[in-house]
């Protein structure tokens, strides 16, 4: 996986926050710094070629039809494509040490366990 360029990370960070499609305007809106529309719908354009979003629908704005982006992957998929298997381990590990949340532990539990059994170790 490709590393994403600041403003490529800028546009994804705003997709995988919102619980609903965006458009370049919209992606305009909710970038804190001024970006032109212009330039959003070129990361848009390279973001495609690279798979990472893709255009959920077309829809009608007025006068003008938008395309509505979504991304094809998800935050954690970005990161963990950079994270090595020690680290993601050492990750894992502090997490377990250090968390108080026992709905997390128990749902790592159940995920270990179907981990187990797809080997067929237990």
């Amino acid at each position: 996986m490709k590393k994403l360029s600041k403003r490529e990370n800028q546009i994804m960070i705003a997709l995988w926050n919102s619980s609903v499609p965006l458009s370049a305007s919209a992606l305009k809106k909710n970038l804190d710094e001024d970006v032109s529309i212009y330039t959003i719908q070129q990361v848009l354009q390279k973001l495609l070629k690279k798979d990472y979003i893709k255009v959920n629908r077309i829809v009608q704005h007025e006068k003008a039809l938008m395309r509505e982006y979504v991304p094809v992957i998800s935050q954690v998929e970005y990161i963990t494509s950079f994270v090595n298997q020690k680290t993601s381990f050492e990750l894992a590990s502090n997490f377990i040490k250090e968390t108080d949340n026992l709905d997390a532990i128990i749902e790592l539990e159940k995920l270990i366990n179907i981990k187990l059994k797809e080997k067929g170790i237990k």
